[in-house]
């Protein structure tokens, strides 16, 4: 089992991290790091082509309160990873955490995902069986989706919903980062669903100085669109109200509902 050893900070390499460090959490770490010392030890591996170097695998907020601190050394487990292996540490690290925004989680997740089926092709659908440890354990090896609904405690259709969120292009992520609506699901789905063409726009609406910036992308998207709600008609809103009682009702009821259906021909005097 690695056991933690002492490096001096200034060899540890930050880098290509998927989160970036948040400077109010590292100071508040920094001043729980003076008071107690380092609690939970930094994870490295060794850099590939720089000798007497490690970059950083996780503790990235532990290593900038050092780093605020002024420390010269601190302990670390040096760990043998591959890249990929390196990766799934980092996201674990951060994926279950309360603090996350619903944005950080999404492309975390995603990023998990495919790591996740990279180093295990046969859990994916239609994976082939006989490529990986698989061959060997089976259905032991669980699905992504599975070990993620399970840790998360979300449904398949959530998780789904989740990992579009993570679809959303770097600079639009950027654009979000550090502002309430990373943390607003509805919002996110809404820019997910959106031309990409208008997703900058909209973001530029509500975020500008306005007093009356739309509070919504559906508001904002209306807005640069110069559209009105549209006029419902008598007969969609008969629909819509039927097909909602519809999907409300029980297996039993809708039965009786389409043998009525099929006895009186949508005839409505009849049934009257």
């Amino acid at each position: 089992m690695p056991v933690s050893q002492t490096i001096k900070l200034a060899d540890i390499i930050v880098a290509d991290r998927l989160r970036a460090v948040d400077e109010d959490r590292a100071l508040f770490l920094a001043a729980n790091m003076k008071a107690e010392g380092l609690n939970v030890p930094l994870e490295v591996r060794p850099h590939p082509k720089k000798a007497g170097k490690y970059l950083l695998v996780s503790g990235g907020h532990r290593h900038r309160g050092a780093v605020i601190l002024e420390w010269e050394d601190i302990e670390a487990v040096v760990l043998s990873l591959s890249p990929d292996q390196a990766r799934l540490r980092e996201i674990d690290e951060n994926l279950y955490r309360t603090e996350l925004t619903e944005l950080d989680r999404a492309v975390f997740l995603a990023e998990k995902k495919r790591l996740y089926e990279k180093l295990n092709p046969s859990t994916k659908h239609g994976g082939d069986r006989r490529s990986d440890q698989a061959a060997i354990f089976g259905d032991m090896v669980p699905r992504f989706s599975q070990e993620a609904c399970e840790k998360l405690d979300l449904s398949e259709r959530s998780l789904q919903r989740l990992l579009k969120r993570a679809t959303l292009p770097a600079d639009v992520r950027a654009r979000l980062a550090g502002t309430p609506m990373a943390n607003k699901g509805a919002d996110l789905d809404a820019l997910v669903k959106l031309p990409p063409e208008q997703r900058m726009p909209v973001l530029d609406l509500m975020f500008g100085k306005a007093d009356d910036a739309p509070r919504s992308v559906g508001e904002a998207s209306q807005r640069l669109a110069g559209a009105r709600p549209a006029v419902v008609s008598k007969e969609d809103a008969q629909y819509d109200a039927l097909l909602k009682v519809w999907k409300a009702a029980g297996t039993a009821a809708r039965n009786r509902f389409a043998d009525f259906i099929a006895e009186h021909g949508g005839n409505e005097a009849e049934a009257a």
